[in-house]
């Protein structure tokens, strides 16, 4: 959940889906640290308040996963003055790539789109998973609506760090929990996107159900092993793991 210093600030800019990794079960008893792994959506959207609550609550570098694009369009993430954190920008996918597909029903889009994704932009991956290995400090990542790119992200970073899958499917599906409000946000400012339908939002490309991100790890193992397989052969060696494992996680036994 956000930290208590976060949340008044993520709801006046129209942040709704961010969230501190921080307990999440690990592998061997250990659960990740707090205010090292935020995930979140729009991050472009921070006021200078926000931005300084996002320093005061440890984070020192943003990873945009966003396309050229969507920056353009909307911005970027701007630290404050005298509050310094590095943003990348680490596009997942080209403006051009498509997220509907002719012939796949529309409960398997999803599933389908972030297979395509994980095979076909492997290099991006690699590179946003050395970015949160090297940071000195938090890591917040974020992508338009913190629940697909960012998601695919949070999958493997959790799976290196050893999360047992239930707890990467559980947090998985606590992004629908706002899908509803971000598309009545697009509605309300016009944006095309908020022209999503009931199926899409209960099934469809705007969902944030189990079966997907289940279907998503299956083939991870089917294709590679496993999410650490995956890793691997896109060029994350094992040091780079280590160091994360290092980094990110504390004994689940141990006062944070």
């Amino acid at each position: 959940m956000p930290h208590s210093s976060l949340r008044p600030g993520l709801a006046r800019d129209g942040i709704l889906n961010l969230r501190d990794l921080g307990g999440t079960p690990a592998a061997d008893g250990m659960v990740v640290r707090d205010r090292v792994l935020l995930r979140a959506d729009a991050l472009q959207r921070s006021s200078q308040e926000t931005a300084i609550a996002l320093h005061r609550h440890g984070v020192r570098r943003v990873l945009d996963l966003r396309d050229d694009t969507e920056r353009a369009e909307t911005g970027a993430f701007l630290a404050a003055e005298d509050h310094t954190i590095e943003v990348c920008h680490v596009p997942v996918v080209d403006p051009a790539y498509v997220w509907e597909v002719h012939g796949v029903d529309i409960e398997g889009v999803l599933a389908h789109r972030y297979g395509d994704i994980l095979e076909q932009f492997g290099d991006r991956f690699r590179t946003a998973v050395e970015l949160v290995a090297s940071a000195d400090g938090g890591v917040a990542y974020h992508c338009a609506v913190g629940k697909d790119r960012t998601g695919l992200l949070t999958l493997l970073l959790l799976s290196v760090l050893g999360t047992p899958r239930d707890a990467i499917v559980a947090d998985y599906v606590r992004s629908a929990r706002v899908n509803v409000l971000q598309v009545a946000r697009l509605r309300v400012i016009g944006h095309p996107a908020g022209a999503a339908t009931d199926e899409d939002l209960a099934v469809g490309v705007w969902s944030a159900r189990p079966e997907t991100i289940e279907a998503t790890i299956d083939l991870l193992d089917d294709r590679h092993g496993g999410a650490v397989g995956y890793l691997r052969g896109v060029g994350v060696d094992d040091e780079v793991m280590a160091t994360l494992r290092s980094r990110l996680l504390r004994p689940g036994d141990q006062r944070p």
